[in-house]
C-alpha cells in the first residue's frame, strides 16, 4: 500500500509547482566595453583604421562623423583597387 501512495502523490507535487519569469527583459551592459572606440565584426573588436576583407569587398573602421574626434566608429565599404584575377 505504501508504494501505491507514493506513486499517486508524486505527480501531484510535480504539477503543483509553477515557475514564472519577469515580463520585461533585463538588459545588461558592460561599461568598460561601452567607452571603447571600436568596430565589431564577428564578436571581435577592431580599432580605427582596421581593414577587413569580407568576401570580395573591403571594409574599413573609421569615424562615424567627420566633425568628431572621439565619437563612434563604423564600418565603411572601400573600393577594391586590386587587379582582377583571370
Amino acid at each position: 500500500m505504501k508504494r501505491l501512495f507514493i506513486l499517486l502523490f508524486l505527480p501531484v507535487v510535480a504539477f503543483g509547482k509553477t515557475i514564472t519569469t519577469p515580463s520585461k527583459a533585463i538588459v545588461g551592459v558592460n561599461a568598460t566595453d561601452a567607452v571603447k572606440r571600436v568596430c565589431w565584426y564577428q564578436d571581435s573588436a577592431y580599432s580605427e583604421g582596421a581593414i577587413l576583407q569580407v568576401g570580395e569587398f573591403y571594409i574599413k573602421c573609421q569615424a562615424a562623423n567627420d566633425f568628431e574626434t572621439n565619437g563612434a566608429l563604423k564600418w565603411v565599404s572601400i573600393a577594391n583597387d586590386a587587379p582582377a584575377k583571370n
